[in-house]
């Protein structure tokens, strides 16, 4: 199967632009703000697909808290946002016809602080997270449905016994489509905690950047691959996935950390 890459297109990763500072930004130990609408949706649909097909989508976009912040504080920032991905998939065919159809929904954030005085911005640790994915894929191999069948007979001129052809359910049967289909909804809050040490003195944007990402895919069984190929059959698969950001909470809090205590480490196996 192939990968699936969502990229943040049209934000630069090292920089942002900078807000206009207002004329006094108050010093302060904690910012908030929320939005209580979806607010980033990416869709992409495949239907009855009798060939193989790619389908990708991915939106982008962010939520600012500005906060004022002393010589050498660090900020604790906690993010959180309602993800609802929708996944759907669907096989249809008949006389051994096989296909997958796969369905990719995901959504990831990136945390940074911008200077308002101007600057490159800073990636807030750690990275990338991945607040939900989901990839749901369905293979299948259909008979079909056998309405009826037509078979030539003869009475046999030794026996006298009546002998019927061997059915050949491709030639000698009307058959129509067979089809299975899989749909999977769901909605959750997720959280997580990002941190930016060590932070010089100013004024900044704590932008949480959100990134939705949708990928349909339809493969179709032909001669020379490794699937159950039947040259009699015929099959057509559908992919649909959706992929919403809805409400969203970002908060910042100005802390001072313990001396040593901010670092990376590796989890220790018991």
């Amino acid at each position: 199967m192939k990968k699936f890459m969502c990229a943040a297109a049209g934000l630069g990763v090292v920089s942002f632009a900078a807000v206009s500072a207002s004329a006094a930004t108050p010093s302060a130990k904690f910012a908030a703000t929320w939005t209580t609408k979806p607010g980033l949706a990416s869709v992409v649909n495949i239907s009855d697909a009798t060939a193989d097909a790619v389908k990708v989508d991915s939106k982008t976009g962010y939520t600012l808290a500005t906060i004022k912040v002393p010589q050498d504080k660090e900020l604790l920032i906690g993010v959180s946002a309602e993800i609802g991905l929708v996944t759907e998939t669907a096989v249809k065919g008949k006389n051994g016809g096989t296909a997958t159809s796969t369905a990719d929904g995901e959504a990831y954030i990136t945390v940074y602080a911008v200077p308002r005085e101007g600057g490159d911005s800073t990636e807030a640790a750690p990275g990338k997270v991945m607040l939900s994915k989901r990839v749901q894929a369905l293979t299948a191999t259909l008979g079909g449905v056998i309405q009826s069948c037509q078979v030539s007979c003869a009475e046999n001129p030794d026996s006298g016994l009546i002998v019927c052809e061997d059915i050949v359910i491709a030639e000698d049967c009307v058959v129509t489509d067979e089809q299975i289909g899989l749909l999977q909804d769901t909605t959750a809050a997720h959280h997580f905690n990002f941190v930016l040490p060590n932070m010089k003195q100013g004024v900044y944007d704590i932008k949480a950047v959100f990134t939705t990402g949708a990928r349909a895919a339809v493969d179709i069984c032909d001669e020379g691959e490794a699937c159950s190929f039947d040259p009699e059959g015929t099959v057509a698969a559908s992919a649909n996935t959706k992929a919403v950001i809805n409400k969203t909470m970002l908060t910042v809090q100005q802390v001072r950390a313990a001396k040593d205590g901010l670092q990376e480490m590796d989890i220790i196996p018991q």
